[in-house]
C-alpha cells in the first residue's frame, strides 16, 4: 500500500480522531488541488467557476469518502465528483465548454464512456451506470477510461494477469455499451415533422 492510498484510508476511517481525519484530507487537497482546478477549467473554461467546483467537490469526496470501495480508485472516483459539481454550476445556462480531451488527460474519443462522461445532460446517468457494474469491472473501468492507466499498469496496480484485466474491460464495455445507446435514443431530440404544404390556387383573390 502506497503512501497516498494510506492517507486516503486514514481520511475515511471513523475510528481516527477528527483532527487526524481532517489532517489526512488536508494533505489529499493539497496533492489534488492542481489537477482538480484543471479538471473543473476544462469542463467550463471560468477560472472562479471552477475554483467553486472544486471546493465544493472537495467537501463533496470528505462526506463520501466511506463510499469508496477502493482507495486505488480515488482519483477517477474524485474527478467524477468535480465533473458533476461543474454540471451542476451550469445546469440551466449555456456556457462554452472545453474538450477534456484536449488536455490529454483522457483516452482517446474512441472511447465512448470517457466521451459520454463529459457530455452534460449524460453525465451523471453514464456515471451511474459504470457504478453500476460489479465491482472488478468497475474498478478496471474507472482506472481505465477515467483516470488513463494503460492496461498493463492496471495489472500492476491490482497484481492481476494482464489477460483478466482485459476481460473485465471487454465486460464492462458490452455492458455499458447497451446501457449508453438506450440512454442516448432516449434523450434524442424527436424529428420534426414535415412541412404541411399550402395549396396555391392561380385564380385565388378573383371574383368568381
Amino acid at each position: 500500500m502506497n503512501d497516498l492510498e494510506k492517507l486516503i484510508l486514514s481520511a475515511g476511517n471513523s475510528e481516527l480522531s477528527a483532527s487526524q481525519r481532517h489532517q489526512a484530507f488536508g494533505e489529499l487537497v493539497y496533492r489534488f488541488q492542481d489537477a482538480a482546478n484543471g479538471w473543473a477549467f476544462a469542463v467550463l473554461g471560468d477560472v472562479h467557476m471552477a475554483q467553486d467546483a472544486v471546493q465544493e467537490a472537495f467537501v463533496t469526496a470528505y462526506q463520501n469518502l466511506g463510499q469508496l470501495r477502493q482507495p486505488v480508485a480515488f482519483s477517477g472516483w474524485f474527478k467524477r465528483i468535480v465533473v458533476t459539481q461543474c454540471h451542476r454550476l451550469v445546469r440551466g445556462k449555456r456556457v462554452i465548454t472545453h474538450s477534456l480531451e484536449t488536455t490529454g488527460d483522457l483516452p482517446s474519443p474512441e472511447q465512448q464512456p470517457a466521451d459520454l462522461v463529459e457530455s452534460g445532460e449524460l453525465s451523471e446517468k453514464v456515471l451511474a451506470a459504470i457504478q453500476a457494474l460489479p465491482e472488478p469491472e468497475q474498478i478496471v473501468t474507472e482506472m481505465y477510461y477515467l483516470e488513463g492507466y494503460s492496461q498493463k499498469e492496471i495489472a500492476n496496480s491490482l497484481k492481476l494477469p494482464l489477460t483478466t484485466v482485459k476481460k473485465r474491460l471487454q465486460y464492462a464495455r458490452g455492458h455499458l455499451k447497451g446501457i449508453l445507446y438506450t440512454m442516448v435514443d432516449a434523450l434524442a431530440p424527436l424529428p420534426q415533422p414535415e412541412p404541411v404544404p399550402i395549396p396555391v390556387h392561380s385564380g385565388y383573390g378573383k371574383r368568381p
